[in-house]
């Protein structure tokens, strides 16, 4: 395991743990994404949610899985936090059906695949080893900021699993966060916003997705999206969580993460619906017309109401990502969504400032600043140092001819082919 995290688990072994909570009022949710996860089925989504569904719900495992619960005390405390108690936790992933997100539809550079509970308040995604042990070593840190700010807009961590199928030589990590979007009215659009301008558009084929498509910053701005419209009320709301996502961004900047986003999902619903809050999500309600180009979706008599939390944000500042910054910075676009952990928190909170002005504002501040490639020694030293700036360029030389190589070997197989 690892040397410095996930020291505590817990092994789900019997049913001598099992509960009932008849008290709890899960919000069934209108947002159901992707399609109901048939748990009889083969595949490793069914079998992992079907294996952590009887551990956690205290039954015997079948089908000689294991299920492993890393840092256990700490998420227990962390989900009694947020207003989650054990038989409530385990009621909504133990009971009911889950529903199922591919890669495909989860719009993402990675593998994941996600699984919904019934009642939308969990979404519990498949994670690489390297975001499990990052998870695992941040945690405690984690828990004490969250205590320290209650409001944050930081994703809710509730667990971490290490699901060990009898099929699978490697074990599926499983990590079980709050569901963003997890409201009572369905999402008509929904955006993924880092700040930067690189390539952060949505293909031809994420928006043929229609309402489940994920888009990004340019597709934000080129619609005339703006939170303007916002009420008054709002509009101070707002601002509320523009300080919070400051304060959660210096803190992930330092524990040396980047990559993370805003996730904003709009939606319309009857204003009655709006009268109960929900604890689980962060929502305001605004203005039609705040959604520029969109507005032609939502009915005159509803009300507009945007669910926004930050995602993704496991991601470390490490060598690899160095190396990216700098080859992506000099080639491409000093706007390239890799930057160093401040950078990356400066620029982010810069853009969701933003996102209250209007539209023309936004599309002048998202301009591309383009870097010419002879700069790209300059770049280097100035990222790491004269000290560390050969070894890089030996790195970055030792890529290129790596890539050379590979494609003389595709080269080489194919003309014994045809021999």
């Amino acid at each position: 395991m690892w040397a410095n995290a996930a020291k505590k688990v817990h092994t789900y072994k019997s049913a001598s743990d099992a509960f009932h909570d008849a008290s709890d009022e899960a919000v069934a949710s209108a947002n159901k994404p992707g399609k109901k996860l048939d748990l009889a089925s083969s595949s490793d989504a069914a079998r992992a949610a079907r294996a952590m569904q009887e551990a956690i719900s205290g039954e015997p495992l079948t089908d000689g899985s294991s299920v492993v619960s890393h840092e256990e005390e700490v998420f227990a405390r962390v989900r009694l936090h947020f207003g989650r108690s054990k038989d409530q936790y385990r009621y909504s992933l133990s009971e009911g059906t889950f529903r199922f997100l591919g890669e495909e539809e989860a719009a993402g550079k990675s593998s994941a695949f996600f699984v919904f509970t019934e009642d939308g308040r969990y979404c519990v995604k498949s994670v690489d080893p390297s975001e499990a042990q990052m998870l695992a070593r941040v945690i405690v840190d984690y828990e004490q900021y969250v205590l320290k700010h209650k409001d944050t807009l930081l994703p809710k961590f509730y667990g971490l699993y290490e699901v060990r199928l009898s099929h699978r030589r490697k074990p599926l990590w499983m990590m079980v966060q709050g569901n963003v979007l997890g409201g009572r009215t369905g999402v008509i659009q929904r955006f993924d916003l880092k700040g930067s301008t690189h390539g952060r558009k949505a293909s031809a084929k994420e928006w043929a997705k229609g309402r489940s498509s994920v888009l990004k910053d340019l597709d934000f701005v080129l619609s005339s999206c703006a939170l303007l419209g916002a009420t008054p009320a709002a509009k101070q709301q707002w601002e509320q969580w523009v300080q919070r996502m400051g304060t959660d961004s210096a803190w992930l900047a330092s524990q040396g993460l980047i990559d993370y986003s805003l996730l904003l999902g709009f939606s319309s619903c009857k204003p009655e619906l709006l009268k109960k809050p929900l604890s689980h999500v962060n929502r305001l309600e605004v203005q039609s017309a705040s959604l520029g180009d969109l507005s032609s979706s939502i009915p005159a008599e509803e009300a507009l109401v945007v669910y926004v939390g930050i995602i993704d944000c496991l991601m470390p500042y490490n060598w690899f990502k160095r190396c990216e910054n700098v080859v992506c910075g000099a080639f491409f676009s000093a706007d390239i969504s890799c930057q160093p952990p401040v950078a990356y928190a400066t620029r982010f909170i810069n853009f969701v400032r933003k996102l209250v002005s209007p539209p023309g504002e936004l599309q002048e501040f998202t301009t591309k600043r383009q870097m010419s490639s002879q700069r790209l020694l300059g770049y280097i030293v100035g990222e790491f140092g004269r000290k560390d700036a050969q070894h890089v360029v030996k790195y970055l030389t030792l890529l290129v001819i790596t890539g050379g190589l590979g494609r003389l070997a595709v080269f080489l197989s194919s003309q014994r082919k045809l021999k």
